[in-house]
Parts: structure tokens; C-alpha cells; sequence
């Protein structure tokens, strides 16, 4: 017998392959129960409506990235300036594979930028902290003169916000760009960001 977790799982799993295809507004709650092969009913047991499965999805992407982002920290084999670049590097390959097949997810991401700001803002602060190590430890190895980590690495989250899953990333994506292309333009923005911040 499958647990709650894994039911749970299962919509998360069909919803996002409806609004990847067919977008979040024309995306029903029955259509994803008819997915999971369960009555409409039964769906909302686990979800109360198409919104809280919408952050679920959001908060399941979110963990996911910051889990591949830590294990770039943790790290012992890349410099300080590898780890930055791997940082956003990680990203990049993690959204490209997400999203490379989701025509109108672009209603999902719109939708969770305008809902889910709580969900968006403590993802920002766990890259950010992950950052912050990064820029501890350049300055402890002299490979960065960074002052104030916190600020350089908001800083660093901003500069590079495109390969991160905003608008900007999808349409580069939609418009053909290859997954090498975007790793190509990151690797160009972290050169001028470590470039910045390099002990002189």
C-alpha cells in the first residue's frame, strides 16, 4: 500500500507534467486526479486546491536545487573560485534539464512568483548562505578579498539571476539556446565576478 507521501508525489509528478504541457490556468484539478487514475475527490485530501500543489511542485524544485548547490560547497577537490563557477553552473544543468521540455510552464513560474514569495525568498537566502561560505573560505585560502560576504554574495545571486529559473533563463531556452550556450555565458559572468573579488 503506497504511503501519503508517495501519493503525494505521484500528483506532484502528473501536475507538473500537465502544466509543463498544457500551462497552470487551463491545468484542472480533475484532470490531474484522472492522471493519478483517482476522483477529483480523493485528490483534495491531499491537496486543497491547484495552488498548494503549484508551491509543492515550487518547494520540491527549490530543495532539489539547494541540495545540489550545498554538495558543490562540501566540496574538498575545487578551489574557492571552482566552487563559485560550479555553484551557478549547477543550476544551470539542474534548470536546463527541468525545463527543457515545459513549453507553458512560464504560467507556473509567473504563478509562484506572484503566490509564492515566502517559498522564493527562503530558497534566496539558503543559495545566499551557501555562497557566503564560498567567499569565507576564498578568503581564508587568499584567493578572494572579500569585506562583507553577505553583501558580495547577494550581490553574486543577483548578477546571475538568468540562470536561475526566471523568465529570462525560459526564453533563452525557447529560443534555442543549447545547454552548452548558457553554461558558456555563466562561466563568462563568474570569470568577471571572481575577477572582482580576487585577493590583488
Amino acid at each position: 500500500m503506497r504511503t501519503t507521501e508517495e501519493i503525494r508525489e505521484d500528483v506532484l509528478n502528473s501536475a507538473w507534467k500537465r502544466f509543463g504541457h498544457f500551462g497552470y490556468n487551463k491545468t484542472t484539478m480533475a484532470e490531474i486526479a484522472h492522471d493519478c487514475g483517482m476522483s477529483a475527490a480523493n485528490l483534495y485530501r491531499y491537496f486543497n486546491n491547484k495552488s498548494t500543489i503549484g508551491a509543492g511542485i515550487a518547494k520540491r524544485y527549490f530543495d532539489k536545487e539547494s541540495e545540489l548547490i550545498s554538495e558543490v560547497v562540501k566540496r574538498t577537490d575545487l578551489t574557492p573560485r571552482e566552487k563559485l563557477e560550479e555553484v551557478v553552473l549547477a543550476s544551470v544543468r539542474y534548470n536546463f534539464t527541468e525545463f527543457e521540455n515545459t513549453p507553458a510552464i512560464m504560467e507556473l513560474i509567473d504563478h509562484i512568483c506572484r503566490d509564492g514569495q515566502n517559498l522564493i525568498s527562503d530558497h534566496k537566502s539558503k543559495v545566499v548562505a551557501e555562497i557566503v561560505n564560498v567567499l569565507a573560505e576564498g578568503n581564508l585560502s587568499m584567493d578572494f578579498n572579500v569585506t562583507d560576504t553577505e553583501e558580495t554574495a547577494v550581490a553574486i545571486r543577483l548578477a546571475t539571476i538568468p540562470f536561475h529559473v526566471t523568465p529570462v533563463f525560459l526564453k533563452l531556452i525557447n529560443a534555442g539556446r543549447s545547454k552548452d550556450e548558457m553554461e558558456c555565458m555563466a562561466r563568462g559572468v563568474i570569470k568577471l565576478i571572481t575577477k572582482g573579488i580576487a585577493k590583488r
